[in-house]
């Protein structure tokens, strides 16, 4: 059987694309994982093609089955590419984020989707087509930590992407920020176990390792139970969290100890009604600068996500984004424009108050404003995205920046430039 696995991006999106992408494009697991979970006794011939690093040369080579996995923004990409498989003469399967969200959509373009995690899933879907009793959809949602594989980093084409490895110890997260989809889609999965996880981090024999977790602290006797492993290993890694971990004593201590170098961590607005409104009002604005500069006294680089365009920013907050983030000493900024996922419960209510503005989904990248915000254009909201990207990279704030980072050393701070530098590119091509 001649499967090809595929992610598709769309062509015209250069996120991630851009000049020193490399520089900050983490090699994704997806594709990995989907070849670690074909059973063997299925003699299968096996091509994985990430479009993150090209659009995928349409050869005559015929496929039997053709799997593809696509965010909401990749949508029309992954549908087009079904539709030209299909004419192939290829059965089509699809998955992820947005055929989970939308499946009746998805099935319009594939013969089969699958709805949620992959795990039992895809290996019963495999089975199913190879007896020739495919199903049109497949609903395993729940997975147990103690049944996640470990993906066929074999697949991983290194070039193009960051090599730092990368894992996922805990899929879950508690908390329910209305913009975030991880709590919908992994909300019953459960961690895996720990001595599988430093297992398979020994067998990655690298030095620094990125946790792809949404919320690295979120289980936190897990993560605690996680980390005094980890610190017997003598590596570095980095991960994501919420910033309210800064004032755990214990969890930064550990941190600390297992060589914690960076956090990922969801500022996403200055303003307590609008964190209130999104559903995050444990973050609480007036305490970043300390919880910030407490990580940083523990070693630990932080990087700042921001979301624009939730109800309640105005003009005026957005714009003194980049002079806030030099004064909250952050060492990364990110940057997205609010994405109601679509058939999500954000979705649902803009629609109903009439402001979803397209159902074109390539828009729905976090770079183009695909609703009616509350206090500006949706023009103008575009406008002050790209605004606040360049203020904040500009070379000036870049190298303010690096020189104030605390605790790090030079090699430390040329990395922190890198990561800059790169960021410099990402969402305003």
């Amino acid at each position: 059987m001649n499967i090809l696995l595929l992610q598709p991006w769309h062509s015209e999106d250069n996120s991630y694309r851009a000049r020193l992408s490399g520089l900050i494009t983490y090699a994704p697991l997806t594709l990995a994982t989907l070849s670690a979970l074909i059973p063997k006794d299925l003699d299968c011939h096996v091509e994985v093609y990430d479009e993150i690093v090209g659009d995928f040369p349409l050869k005559k080579k015929k496929y039997d089955l053709v799997a593809i996995s696509c965010l909401t923004s990749n949508a029309p990409r992954a549908y087009a590419l079904a539709e030209r498989f299909k004419e192939g003469g290829a059965y089509v399967v699809m998955g992820g984020y947005h055929p989970t969200y939308m499946p009746k959509e998805a099935l319009q373009h594939a013969d089969t989707v699958i709805v949620g995690a992959a795990e039992y899933s895809f290996p019963e879907f495999l089975r199913d087509f190879a007896a020739g009793t495919p199903m049109q959809i497949y609903d395993k949602q729940c997975v147990k930590g103690e049944d996640l594989c470990i993906p066929d980093r074999r697949v991983i084409p290194r070039r193009k992407y960051l090599k730092y490895p990368t894992l996922i110890a805990n899929r879950g997260c508690p908390n329910h920020c209305s913009f975030c989809v991880i709590s919908n889609m992994w909300s019953d999965c459960t961690p895996r176990p720990v001595d599988r996880v430093i297992e398979e981090i020994k067998g990655l024999k690298s030095k620094m390792i990125v946790f792809f977790d949404p919320n690295f602290f979120g289980a936190r006797a897990y993560s605690i139970a996680l980390m005094r492993e980890l610190a017997k290993l003598k590596i570095r890694w980095a991960g994501s969290a919420t910033i309210t971990a800064a004032f755990d004593t214990e969890l930064m201590e550990l941190a600390r100890q297992s060589g914690c170098a960076g956090l990922l961590v969801g500022l996403e607005s200055l303003s307590k009604e609008t964190l209130k409104g999104a559903g995050k009002g444990f973050n609480r604005p007036e305490e970043y600068k300390r919880a910030i500069a407490i990580m940083q006294s523990y070693g630990i680089s932080v990087n700042g996500c921001f979301v624009l365009g939730m109800d309640g920013d105005t003009e005026e907050q957005l714009l003194s984004l980049p002079e806030q983030i030099n004064y909250l000493n952050l060492n990364l900024a990110r940057f997205s424009i609010l994405t109601p996922v679509p058939n999500s419960p954000l979705f649902h209510r803009l629609e109903k108050e009439g402001r979803i503005l397209t159902r074109d989904w390539s828009k729905y990248n976090q770079h183009e404003t695909v609703f009616m915000p509350t206090n500006m254009s949706p023009e103008r909201l575009d406008e002050l995205y790209r605004t606040v990207w360049k203020k904040t990279y500009s070379f000036k704030n870049i190298l303010t920046r690096v020189q104030n980072i605390p605790n790090k050393s030079l090699k430390e701070k040329l990395i922190c430039l890198g990561a800059n530098l790169g960021f410099k590119y990402l969402g305003v091509e």
